[in-house]
């Protein structure tokens, strides 16, 4: 195993740390154009992380323009030198992304434990048969009977205490966990995609199974790379518009 010092004793994300670590050994050809790098579970191995770190460690790689992964084949080294493009997206404050959430009004349809199989592990990696607490709402700001959006808010073990304040107005997952465990939110991940509204959420969005709806996965991730929280939101095609800002990078 490598030693794990490297990834102590830093704010930067663990999985970054090691898609780093991995960006010299191809520079530095430990790793050639054409072969292929560790497993993840090599990786999680040699670097004693977790599958969720290795991946994300890796997505990097594949950003960056150095590998490409093939299923059935595994990872392999495309370019010795980075081909990403200068742009990032940034948020300075999370208050940003969830100012609308704040004004919006939580009706709880349904909460407890959780076992994490089937879509929800593919949302989990790494955590499939284990526990966790969910939360299960709508959304409403203005029209009382048209919710925007059905959000289900899944907690990582040990942190339930936070269904005992998030009915509180303008109360966030994040901050709740921030401040009932101590436990700092140093990276938000957001994947959308587009599916076909599930019959069960369209009944309680009042909208018609099968119809175009938006899917926005939202982690909450801690300084570790550890998942404390996903929120699942399912909106209505008609009732999201989400705008986001590119800031250049000029280093």
């Amino acid at each position: 195993m490598r030693s794990p010092s490297a990834l102590r004793g830093t704010s930067t994300p663990r999985y970054l740390v090691v898609a780093q670590s991995l960006m010299r050994d191809i520079e530095r050809g430990k790793f050639k154009v054409g072969e292929r790098l560790p497993t993840e579970v090599e990786l999680c191995e040699s670097f004693g992380i977790s599958r969720f770190t290795a991946r994300e460690a890796v997505r990097k790689l594949t950003e960056a323009g150095m590998v490409t992964r093939r299923a059935g084949i595994g990872t392999t080294v495309k370019s010795a030198s980075s081909t990403r493009a200068g742009f990032t997206a940034t948020v300075s404050d999370l208050t940003e992304l969830f100012a609308f959430t704040r004004q919006a009004r939580l009706e709880f349809l349904a909460e407890g434990p959780v076992r994490v199989t089937g879509e929800l592990a593919e949302a989990l990696p790494g955590c499939n048969d284990q526990t966790w607490y969910q939360l299960v709402a709508t959304r409403h700001i203005q029209d009382p009977l048209e919710p925007i959006v059905h959000t289900r808010i899944v907690l990582r073990p040990g942190y339930e205490g936070v269904r005992d304040r998030i009915r509180e107005p303008g109360v966030m997952v994040y901050e709740l966990i921030e401040q009932l465990h101590g436990e700092r939110i140093v990276e938000l991940k957001q994947e959308i995609s587009c599916i076909r509204m599930p019959k069960a959420i369209a009944e309680n969005l009042a909208a018609r199974p099968g119809s175009p709806a938006l899917r926005v996965l939202r982690y909450y991730i801690s300084a570790d790379d550890s998942i404390l929280s996903v929120a699942i939101n399912t909106y209505p095609h008609d009732r999201i518009q989400l705008t986001t800002r590119w800031r250049l990078d000029t280093m």
